[in-house]
């Protein structure tokens, strides 16, 4: 075959020819040596991993540039049946979570937290009980108020830490109510009276 090819590439043949004689003696050269064998398959798989991260970059960027920013939401606290219906879905993208009794809004990650995201368990629950354990398995979100009474201290630690975490990311948009428990009343966020501090603030105390 080798010789083949060189008599088709000297020849005076048609550029298809000598396309088609050095296809085959490159062929030839990488299925005769192992080291050229082995190096061809790793070049073809580099190729693919790169052809594959870039479509995904591709599809994260056209996803981000076609999800229209939320306007911010008003303070107000919700039940825990209330909360399920803030997953993104029923809610019109608005997605929210909670921790340690406050209410996050997480919506402008909803590569991480709305359908096939990492967290997307977390949308519209209840996440205290997983976060204070580090794991995502669908049973540690429960259906009612979860008191949390029989986590351990550590546990209890680690998601306060985590409470921690979510508050320098996301805004606070109210808390999870207790059964029984009434809503606070909020007022709009830039209402304020002479001293220049904000109401919701002064009601908080």
């Amino acid at each position: 075959m080798e010789s083949e090819s060189k008599d088709a590439i000297k020849g005076g043949g048609s550029f298809f020819e000598k396309v088609i004689a050095l296809i085959q003696r490159l062929l030839y050269d990488i299925w005769s040596s192992p080291v050229n064998l082995l190096l061809s398959i790793l070049i073809i798989c580099l190729l693919v991993k790169l052809f594959l991260l870039k479509r995904n970059s591709l599809k994260n960027a056209s996803r981000n540039q076609a999800q229209v920013p939320l306007p911010k939401m008003p303070k107000c606290d919700l039940t825990v049946s209330e909360l399920r219906g803030y997953n993104g879905i029923e809610s019109n993208g608005r997605i929210l979570t909670a921790v340690y009794g406050d209410i996050f809004d997480v919506s402008r990650r909803s590569d991480l937290y709305g359908i096939g995201g990492s967290y997307s368990l977390f949308a519209g629950r209840d996440a205290t009980r997983a976060l204070s354990k580090m794991q995502l398995d669908p049973s540690l979100f429960s259906n009612e108020y979860d008191e949390l009474t029989d986590i351990t201290d550590k546990e209890r630690a680690t998601a306060r830490s985590w409470h921690e975490d979510f508050r320098e990311k996301y805004d606070i948009i109210g808390h999870l109510l207790r059964p029984g428990e009434k809503p606070s009343v909020y007022l709009p966020e830039d209402t304020t009276i002479d001293g220049g501090y904000n109401l919701n603030d002064k009601k908080r105390e």
